[in-house]
């Protein structure tokens, strides 16, 4: 019989894992909660596995850093700063040495000297080989030089000769995009920008192609967006850049040497639209063919907008707008209301202009930091002009937008201060995100506002403030999903929706409230470098942690589960996330990161069980690493509050399809805290756990004594998921006396 003072079986675990809650004590947890959940993803059976491996797919896109040699010489010096010489060209002479004409069919002397002389060569193309780069020059005359690179052969035109950069090639990603092609089967593309040009990875069979800039280097973080069915590339204080894939001289397939490639848009001074008269023509069918009076051209594009201002002996309204198609330089054609009678030449003018500013007149792209594309305009920052020398406007305003004419992100209307967010306070924009059709959501620093009405006319749009109690940190941390705004704030995840038309309603509490300890972890100087998105039914935060200047961790929250799932990071030092972007390989989504030195990686649906990832800048191959997984469960108190001793523990775990599994599992308790090593799978079961295969762990834990215990689980094999475990205790006292 055993005593009245034995102490009965106690029982404690989880047959399912849920969410990561690391603000409250282990011992606090609700079942199925964790305090430790790295690149793990809680299934749909409830199980815990181990994320899928990233993989490049890509390939090593940049390349490492190139420092020019000095040459000894006599009396001259070995590197010259020569001025860029364009249009050049170069010959094949054998044996890898090509000669370069300086200005190609128009020769421009050089400068270099008789000796020792050193160049950079740059854009060159059309020959076989590597030409481009910092090179050593034997002098030839005036215009003409050789190089001699191993491999290289062939004509080459369309480069630049200019003095030996001090450092050059390919060193960081700067910004991305997706873009699709909706003339050429919808093709999909993610489209990263370095220092030294772009490329386009086509997402359907992973091959890569080159864009090249417009004499121009990229040397700050730049924003990518499609709009208008082109790319747009902007920098702060800089004329935007714009690729258009279809454009017959400069796309994919066009016809310049330096295609494909991005192009300045128009900057300078803006001719404002004028009035114009011309005759029409009409047909049965309501159809206006309008031509200018003595031929002269009406610079118009089709699908520009015209407004009439003088209908002449028409059925038009004055004021009404109609989109055109054109005809020819003075020629194009729009639909409108007509008299059944009313057909052929009516022998009289019709007045109009295209659309007619607003404000201070138009102007083109100005050099803004970012834009956003909402309701078929452009709204960007109004922080810069858009001289042909961009300069930052005086006073400095950080706080007002400026919004392009429809359907044309080439012309913008100034319109002084009725964009003026925060009217100089201290404050400024941080981005801006569509929340329906009629509503744009304006995140300032310290402040929320909504700019309404701008699915009809810029005169028309009210600015409305709807809290100055918090901001946004990161541009790139705005998504929207099921009716609501999330970003990182200064206090952590918000979630924000709409009560009504002029009031948020914000969550009860922030989002990131059950990880409230790793965000404290984000390293607040580079907190606005911080890119999200939503993806399978979960947001992904990549941020910078510890003292680490780039995103090196992703916090995924899981809106199925209504819980924090994982934070997701690799085994590279280096891993810095530039943008998370969803994108199809074929119908479906997946997810991809671009990183700052390492090009694309698809992040999800790869079958991996290892991250195959590039390294670095330079690096000859992607390099295969285990995935740094752990789990650790809730603190287990057994329903008691008293001191137990922890005898034994079970684990259910299943290996996948794929590879086979093992991990080291351990028992941590808490008050006397210990750590006990149980061993790992091979060990405990005599062989790894191998493919498919199912088995139930089970380990005397060596008697620890503590108030609760957690399991710990480090995978070190293959992609194993966890669906239960449990652990068997005693209470170790039975008697009323105190202890520490």
């Amino acid at each position: 019989m055993p005593e009245a003072l034995d102490s009965p079986i106690l029982f404690d675990g989880d047959s399912g894992f849920r969410a990561l809650v690391t603000r409250l004590r282990p011992s606090q947890l609700k079942p199925g909660d964790v305090s430790i959940s790295k690149n793990m993803r809680f299934e749909e059976s409830g199980t815990a596995k181990v994320r899928e491996g990233y993989l490049n797919v890509s390939g090593v896109v940049l390349s490492s850093d190139v420092f020019p040699y000095l040459r000894a010489s006599t009396g001259t010096s070995a590197i010259v700063l020569i001025g860029a010489i364009g249009s050049s060209t170069g010959a094949d002479q054998g044996s890898g040495r090509i000669r370069i004409t300086t200005g190609g069919g128009s020769p421009v002397a050089h400068g270099l000297p008789e000796t020792g002389g050193m160049v950079n060569l740059a854009s060159f193309t059309g020959g076989t080989g590597t030409l481009n780069g910092n090179r050593a020059a034997t002098w030839v005359d005036a215009t003409n030089f050789d190089v001699t690179i191993s491999g290289t052969s062939g004509s080459w035109s369309g480069g630049t000769a200019g003095a030996a950069k001090l450092t050059g090639g390919r060193q960081a990603i700067y910004g991305s995009c997706r873009f699709t092609n909706p003339n050429s089967n919808n093709d999909e593309y993610i489209i990263i920008a370095d220092n030294d040009g772009a490329t386009a990875v086509k997402l359907s069979d992973f091959t890569t192609t080159a864009i090249s800039y417009p004499s121009d280097t990229l040397n700050q973080d730049a924003q990518l967006q499609q709009e208008f069915d082109v790319v747009m590339l902007r920098q702060d204080g800089k004329t935007p850049w714009a690729f258009d894939p279809d454009d017959s001289v400069y796309g994919f397939s066009g016809s310049d040497a330096s295609a494909p490639s991005f192009r300045k848009v128009s900057s300078g001074t803006y001719t404002q639209k004028v009035e114009m008269q011309g005759q029409v023509t009409i047909d049965k069918a309501g159809k206006f063919l309008w031509a200018r009076n003595a031929g002269a051209a009406h610079g118009l594009s089709t699908g520009d907008r015209i407004v009439i201002t003088d209908k002449g002996p028409t059925t038009l309204v004055d004021g009404d707008e109609y989109l055109i198609t054109k005809v020819d330089a003075d020629e194009f054609y729009f639909y409108g209301r007509s008299k059944a009678d009313d057909t052929g030449s009516l022998g009289a003018d019709v007045f109009l202009r295209s659309q007619v500013s607003l404000g201070g007149g138009f102007q083109h792209h100005p050099a803004s930091a970012w834009a956003t594309y909402h309701n078929r305009r452009v709204w960007a920052p109004y922080t810069h002009d858009s001289a042909a020398s961009p300069a930052r406007r005086s006073p400095a305003i950080y706080d007002e937008l400026i919004a392009s004419d429809i359907l044309d992100n080439s012309t913008f209307d100034t319109i002084y201060n009725q964009f003026r967010i925060s009217g100089g306070t201290a404050d400024f924009i941080v981005g801006l995100q569509q929340f329906d059709s009629d509503r744009l959501v304006v995140f300032n620093r310290n402040s929320i506002h909504q700019l309404l009405g701008t699915s009809g006319s810029l005169a028309d749009v009210q600015v409305r403030m709807l809290t100055n109690e918090l901001g946004c940190l990161a541009r790139k941390s705005i998504v929207y999903h099921a009716g609501h705004l999330f970003f990182l704030s200064d206090n952590g995840v918000m979630g924000v929706t709409f009560a009504d038309a002029l009031n948020l309603r914000g969550l009860d509490q922030p989002l990131s409230e059950a990880i409230d300890s790793e965000i404290k972890r984000i390293n607040r100087a580079h907190a606005d470098k911080a890119v999200s998105c939503v993806h399978d039914n979960k947001y992904w935060l990549a941020v910078p942690t510890g003292d680490s200047e780039v995103n090196n961790e992703i916090f995924i929250f899981n809106f199925l589960t209504q819980g924090w799932e994982s934070i997701d990071s690799t085994s590279a030092d280096n891993w810095g996330i530039v943008d998370l972007i969803p994108a199809r390989t074929g119908k479906v989504n997946e997810l991809f990161a671009v990183t700052e030195d390492g090009g694309v990686h698809q992040l999800d649906q790869t079958g991996l069980n290892l991250d195959d990832i590039a390294p670095a800048a330079g690096a000859l191959s992607t390099v295969k690493t285990t995935i740094p997984a752990q789990l650790r469960t809730r603190g287990y108190t057994h329903g008691t509050i008293e001191r137990k001793r922890f005898q034994f523990l079970e684990a259910q775990f299943v290996s996948d399809s794929e590879s086979a599994s093992d991990g080291t599992l351990s028992l941590i308790t808490e008050d006397p805290d210990s750590t006990t090593t149980l061993g790992t799978i091979d060990t405990m079961l005599g062989a790894v756990l191998q493919k498919s295969e199912g088995g139930s762990v089970r380990a005397r834990t060596g008697n620890p004594r503590g108030f609760s215990c957690q399991f710990d689980w480090t995978p070190s094999l293959g992609r194993p998921e966890l669906r239960a475990v449990g652990v068997r205790a005693t209470n170790t006292f039975n008697t009323a006396t105190s202890t520490t």
